[in-house]
């Protein structure tokens, strides 16, 4: 089922698009949805009826750059720690103070830098495929770089070669001119196929002028294939701004603010939950645990046999993880 939008504009002058439900007792808990690339708040539609039809309280926000909230151009405008100023201003407007954070991809990025500047506003965090990514730790381009190289000498293929892509000059007109293509490759579920035109350096920009196109996974019909066209058409702004994400990173425009992060707030103190997929980046090069095990003391891991839209891929699998570590926690 579709749920209404609210719009809020925030401080910075940002509009906001994000679905609120009320929890239906008193002192139910709040969980907040936080997406990644290249989705909007529709990656959590599954999620949301089931922990609605529980009594929840809900907030899923389109994040800076996606669906239906502001597109700015300007890289200053995607800094973590304005971002998560975004969302608790979102919280405040509300009146929801404490939430159960839920993200996936980048929205594990956004969910870490709320938790190191806004601790007080959890009471647990779960990341989905992607592991919490402490202050100091950007994906920069020289990072990035040094992934790749490592990898590709001990397994014979790259990772991540498409963030490299995503920081060049023409990356939003191939990517808003291979739109269907980009869609198809970014839920492919063949791992030749992502080591190939995802991973290594110059995969993307081939597959793209290519025009090269798989077919979509069962668990998106042509309603969801539609929502995704329609959120990045270029009449919506197209990938550009979304890809800011990436460039953010790689440029390192974080690196300032996230030096006077106290080093007390690197450690989640929280309980923290990570569902882990079987893809082949997660399982072969990044050890999300043993990153994680240092700066988040009370940490459970689950292991979901799935791809990287493990929310979408196994839905009730997930589902019923999430639920159990909610009353597990007394998150309730």
């Amino acid at each position: 089922m579709a749920y209404p939008h609210s719009t809020y504009t925030t401080a910075r002058a940002l509009t906001y698009s994000y679905i609120h439900i009320l929890p239906q007792f008193p002192n139910t808990q709040y969980i907040l949805f936080l997406h990644g690339f290249p989705s909007t708040s529709h990656d959590w539609r599954h999620q949301i009826s089931f922990f609605v039809a529980k009594g929840y309280g809900i907030l899923a926000p389109d994040l800076l750059g996606f669906g239906e909230t502001s597109k700015p151009s300007e890289l200053q405008m995607y800094k973590g720690e304005g971002m998560a100023r975004d969302i608790v201003e979102i919280m405040d407007l509300e009146g929801v103070r404490v939430v159960v954070g839920v993200a996936h991809d980048w929205g594990s990025f956004l969910l870490s830098r709320l938790a190191n500047y806004h601790p007080e506003r959890f009471s647990a965090y779960v990341f989905i495929d992607h592991g919490y990514s402490a202050p100091g730790r950007s994906l920069t381009t020289a990072v990035i770089q040094h992934i790749n190289s490592s990898v590709q000498a001990k397994l014979g293929f790259s990772i991540f070669g498409y963030f490299l892509f995503f920081n060049e000059e023409d990356a939003p007109k191939l990517l808003n001119e291979h739109s269907e293509s980009l869609e198809s490759l970014f839920f492919a579920n063949d791992s030749e196929i992502n080591k190939k035109y995802k991973g290594t350096p110059g995969g993307l920009r081939t597959w793209l002028a290519e025009g090269k196109i798989v077919d979509l996974p069962a668990y998106l019909t042509s309603e969801d294939h539609k929502h995704y066209q329609h959120a990045f058409s270029f009449e919506k702004g197209g990938y550009g701004p979304a890809i800011n994400w990436y460039r953010a990173n790689l440029r390192n425009i974080n690196e300032e603010d996230e030096k006077k992060i106290p080093t007390s707030a690197h450690t989640l103190t929280h309980p923290t939950l990570l569902i882990a997929s079987t893809s082949y980046i997660i399982t072969v090069t990044a050890n999300f645990p043993e990153q994680m095990r240092p700066l988040v003391p009370d940490l459970k891991v689950e292991n979901v046999n799935g791809g990287h839209w493990l929310q979408l891929e196994k839905v009730d699998e997930v589902n019923k993880i999430l639920e159990e570590f909610m009353e597990e926690k007394q998150l309730v």
